[in-house]
C-alpha cells in the first residue's frame, strides 16, 4: 500500500525489522520522516516488555540494566551507535574541519572509536540502572531523541552538501514533517511529565542542554551537521536525557528529605 512507503523506508533505513521492499520515491522519502520517531516507539515497547518481564521473574538489576542497554541497538541495528563511533574517531583527531569529515568516511572504526564506544556504554549502563525503575519515562526516551534528531536534520546545514544526509534532508523540507516532528516531542514532553514531574522535566532539561551542545560542536569541529553527526546526536542526546532523569529523581529525594527535617 502506497500509504504506508513512508513508515517501510523509515523502519527499514533506521531499524533491523524486517519490513516490505517498496520503491523510494520523492513524496514518500520525504514522509519517511514523520516516522522516523516510531523507530524509537518500538525500542521503547520492547523496553516495557522487558521491564516488565524482569518484574515478573525478579531478575537482578545488573541483568535488567544490561538488556536494556543492548535492546536500542539490535532494534536499530546500530546505525546511530555507528555514526557516535565515526564522529568521536573525528573528534578525537583534533584536525580541521576538511579533514574530520574525510575521517568520518572511513569505515574502518579506528582506536578512538573503540575507547568511546566502551565509555558511552559503560556510562550508558549505570544510567539505565538508575533510570530502568521509572518505565513510564524511560520508554519514551528513544521516540523523544529521534523526533529532536529531525527537526535537528531540517533546520542545520549540510556539512558536505551530499551524502544520505542530503537524500532525506532535501525532500523532507516540508512543514508537514516539521508538524510531525513538533507533534510527537509534545507528545511524549507531556506523558514524561505526567508519569514523573521530577525525571521526566530532568529529561527534557538534559535533551534542551544536548541540543545547544551538539551545534555548536557539529559548527565548530564540522561546518555543519552530517549523517554521522546526526547519529552522534541521537546516542548522546538519549545519554543526556538519561543524566537529566537520574539529576530530576535526586532532586526529588532531596525535596523530601529537606521538607522531612522540618
Amino acid at each position: 500500500m502506497d500509504c504506508l512507503k513512508p513508515l517501510w523506508i523509515a523502519l527499514s533505513t533506521y531499524s533491523a525489522i524486517p519490513v516490505p521492499q517498496c520503491g523510494w520515491d520523492e513524496k514518500s522519502l520525504a514522509r519517511s520522516f514523520c516516522f522516523l520517531p516510531a523507530v524509537g516507539l518500538l525500542i521503547g515497547a520492547a523496553q516495557g516488555a522487558w521491564l516488565w518481564l524482569c518484574w515478573f521473574a525478579g531478575f537482578n538489576l545488573l541483568l535488567r540494566s544490561a538488556v536494556a542497554v543492548a535492546v536500542p541497538l539490535l532494534v536499530s541495528g546500530g546505525i546511530h551507535m555507528d555514526g557516535f563511533c565515526d564522529t568521536m574517531d573525528a573528534l578525537a583527531s583534533h584536525q580541521p574541519p576538511r579533514r574530520c569529515l574525510e575521517i568520518m568516511k572511513d569505515s574502518r572504526a579506528g582506536a578512538f572509536a573503540i575507547i568511546y564506544c566502551g565509555v558511552y556504554l559503560v556510562l550508558d549502563l549505570g544510567l539505565v540502572s538508575e533510570a530502568a525503575g521509572l518505565p513510564g519515562v524511560f520508554c519514551l526516551i528513544f521516540t523523544m531523541s529521534r523526533a529532536v534528531s529531525v527537526l535537528s536534520v531540517l533546520s542545520r546545514k549540510n556539512a558536505r552538501g551530499g551524502g544520505m544526509l542530503a537524500q532525506f534532508q532535501q525532500p523532507a523540507q516540508t512543514l508537514l514533517v516539521r508538524r510531525c516532528a513538533w507533534g510527537w516531542i509534545v507528545v511524549c514532553a507531556v506523558v514524561m511529565d505526567f508519569c514523573d514531574l521530577y525525571a521526566g522535566t530532568g529529561a527534557l532539561l538534559g535533551a534542551v542542554a544536548a541540543w545547544f551542545a551538539y551545534h555548536a560542536m557539529a559548527e565548530r569541529r564540522f561546518g555543519g551537521i552530517t549523517g554521522d553527526t546526526s547519529g552522534f546526536f541521537v546516542q548522546t542526546l538519549e545519554l543526556a536525557m538519561l543524566a537529566g532523569m537520574a539529576l530530576g529523581q535526586a532532586a526529588e529525594i532531596a525535596r523530601f528529605a529537606l521538607c522531612g527535617s522540618f
